[in-house]
């Protein structure tokens, strides 16, 4: 199938609807923090948001995975010193100066910050640098098929151990954990299974145009999530099973309708400049929230899931336009683009 967007399967170029999908992506990172922060919905709370999580960053952390992997590419010294010289200002300083901003604003120390598990919302980027390690010094170590295997192996050891409550029982070594966001690890698999969707990316696409994956995909999804009184949809095997289907299931969609999201109409250069810009609006898009709406608590007290959830679009829309605005007018300096998105520095 072509690949609308200037594309091929090697990863030398971008992708159309990749970036669509991630623009996507970012919309429904959004969409969810709009949810919790501002109208309160907690897990529980009848909503699209208890579907859409299963997906959500699962899917970020396989797109992550997905772009990461280039055909022909060793990961020796030379290369993984050059990866993380480009990767260490864009996934800790610049995430780093907007966290630092944020505690000051909110009157949090930096040091409740630091050892907070959530790192007041910006853990992400940098549990996807301890991804970037874990695959390096696997891929530096074991070379061939076999390290294939092993990062598949700790990807399912980790969603299996890696927990919101784990604990060591030990107060520095829970400390260390806190510090290193480590029960975002169960995100790992997914970050893992990008990179071999891209390496057998030709098999990947039979699969995918095949008569029986994406309904069996579709159906467990659904079924699943329909019978949850029933089934044991907390149980860890069926959440994994019930975000990689519906991972499935997105891509597909994406890749089926990439004429849809390719830079030939508005939508498709509308959400491809989104995913291009995730970075500006992950880091922005914290300040932006209108958290005041808490006050009103309809939706957590009687909850709406439609209503709510097209209420909760509109105002993420709003959020992410204003945050491609500021992040427009940073970018306006190469030396702050630079150091606050990474961006490679340029002069007119």
């Amino acid at each position: 199938m072509e690949n609308k967007g200037g594309i091929t399967a090697s990863g030398q170029q971008r992708i159309g609807y990749i970036d669509a999908l991630r623009g996507f992506t970012m919309f429904l990172v959004v969409l969810n923090h709009v949810a919790a922060l501002c109208w309160q919905i907690t897990p529980g709370t009848p909503s699209f948001h208890t579907y859409l999580t299963q997906i959500r960053m699962p899917m970020f952390f396989f797109i992550s995975g997905f772009v990461l992997y280039k055909a022909g590419v060793e990961w020796n010294g030379s290369y993984i010193v050059s990866f993380f010289k480009k990767k260490i200002p864009v996934q800790l300083i610049s995430p780093f100066i907007f966290f630092a901003i944020f505690l000051y604003i909110n009157d949090v120390t930096l040091y409740e910050g630091i050892l907070s598990k959530t790192k007041c919302g910006y853990w992400f980027t940098l549990v996807l640098l301890e991804f970037y390690v874990f695959y390096a010094v696997v891929r530096y170590f074991v070379r061939g098929r076999w390290s294939a295997w092993i990062l598949l192996a700790m990807g399912i050891a980790m969603f299996w151990l890696c927990r919101t409550t784990m604990t060591l029982h030990h107060h520095t070594a829970d400390n260390l954990l806190a510090l290193l966001s480590a029960h975002q690890w169960r995100f790992f698999l997914f970050f893992v299974l990008g990179t071999l969707a891209k390496e057998h990316f030709d098999k990947v696409q039979q699969w995918l145009d095949g008569k029986w994956l994406l309904p069996v995909c579709i159906v467990f999804f659904i079924v699943v999530n329909a019978l949850g009184g029933i089934l044991p949809v907390k149980a860890i095997p069926v959440k994994g099973l019930l975000s990689l289907t519906g991972l499935i299931v997105l891509f597909a969609f994406f890749r089926r309708k990439q004429d849809l999201f390719s830079r030939d109409n508005a939508l498709g250069r509308t959400m491809q400049y989104v995913g291009r810009r995730t970075l500006d609006i992950y880091l922005i898009h914290f300040f932006v929230l209108p958290r005041g709406l808490s006050a009103f608590t309809l939706f957590s007290d009687h909850p709406m899931p439609v209503i709510e959830f097209f209420t909760s679009s509109v105002i993420a829309i709003l959020v992410i336009a204003v945050c491609l605005f500021v992040s427009n007018v940073i970018r306006l300096s190469p030396w702050l683009a630079k150091w606050l998105f990474g961006a490679k520095e340029t002069h007119p």
